[in-house]
């Protein structure tokens, strides 16, 4: 294996306008300094890769591979941009129209691209692109069982479901779930005090609390800080149950039958060898990995939501951890060896 143990890591920091990234001038400076980098480095590299969270990135690898041809490139895409359903909803976002030029530069001209999900390839390789489909490698997320603390267990007084990852003031809301939380206890009010949904990360969005204030049970949910990523991991572990909520979109307004993200929360979740209660919709990698596990997924539909969160606190979900171990960092590593090694000249 490639193995991360005995690499050495030179890393290099280039000193920019952090605050205000998304501009043409800044963008321009962290090219020029990567192309200014890569050229007075006196060390021969095997390969290129480049990571899609900045796409300003692909453009920097871009440019070292027009000026070394012969170097295999390598480009991961996290996310898709072009069809990305949320830029829509974002008004004013910045560098679009820059973004979906290197997105299909990249698609273009790299020698292989690492997806997560075929979903996600499905959406960026069409038109004319589809032709270059064949150099797109699926490689899931992975999570590291060494992370997590051996000894974190649940020990709770009542059933605790935990969300932690971001949620979005459209597509991908709490409101759902926490109008869920009155329905299921509007029909079984014996399960009044016998659960709690507790949310960890950033404050919620204004329609999430103006939602959370209308509740009439409430003090069944709580809005808890951001905490480290060591500490979710604990977190996770310590709950009952896990809760994933993913964007839901719709043909008509987003041009999507399915969810084509791939949370990297859900692999943390995975990790965490608990079950996992989701929200998302019927198709896509979060619902193929739910049902596969015998998991339970929700629309936004209010009676099969409550449904789920009560198959769950009645303890009727038991996974199959196995599934889940597929995306434990030893399988998952063999996978991206092996496609880097595909393009390798050895």
């Amino acid at each position: 294996m490639l193995g991360y143990a005995s690499a050495a890591i030179d890393r290099a920091e280039i000193r920019l306008d952090h605050q205000n990234p998304r501009n043409v001038a800044v963008r321009t400076k962290f090219c020029e300094e990567v192309l200014r980098i890569f050229k007075e480095s006196n060390r021969k590299f095997d390969f290129l890769i480049s990571h899609s969270n900045e796409l300003i990135s692909h453009e920097a690898a871009r440019q070292i591979k027009k000026l070394r041809p012969e170097l295999p490139w390598v480009a991961y895409f996290g996310d898709l941009f072009v069809r990305n359903p949320y830029i829509r909803h974002m008004p004013g976002y910045p560098l679009v129209a820059e973004d979906s030029a290197i997105e299909r530069a990249t698609l273009r001209d790299a020698d292989l691209v690492i997806l997560n999900n075929e979903y996600q390839r499905d959406l960026m390789f069409t038109g004319d692109l589809a032709k270059y489909k064949d150099k797109a490698v699926i490689i899931p997320h992975c999570f590291d069982p060494a992370m997590y603390p051996a000894d974190a267990a649940p020990d709770n007084d009542k059933f605790v479901f935990s969300h932690l990852g971001t949620l979005y003031y459209v597509k991908r809301t709490a409101e759902p779930v926490l109008q869920a939380v009155d329905r299921l206890l509007e029909i079984y009010p014996a399960y009044r005090g016998k659960f709690e949904l507790r949310f960890y990360g950033a404050s919620p969005c204004d329609s999430d609390r103006a939602c959370h204030d209308a509740m009439r049970n409430s003090n069944h949910v709580r809005f808890l800080g951001p905490v480290s990523y060591s500490e979710s991991l604990r977190l996770m572990a310590e709950s009952d149950a896990l809760l994933l909520i993913d964007g839901l979109f719709s043909e008509a307004e987003d041009g999507l039958d399915c969810n084509p993200f791939f949370p990297g929360k859900l692999t943390d979740y995975m990790g965490a060898r608990r079950p996992i209660a989701s929200i998302t919709m019927a198709k896509g990698p979060s619902a193929d990995i739910m049902t596969e596990s015998g998991n339970l997924i929700a629309d936004s539909r209010l009676d099969r939501i409550a449904y789920v969160l009560k198959r769950y606190i009645d303890r009727k979900i038991q996974p199959k951890y196995d599934v889940y171990e597929n995306y434990s960092v030893g399988k998952v590593a063999v996978l991206m060896e092996d496609a880097i090694k595909s393009i390798l000249k050895v």
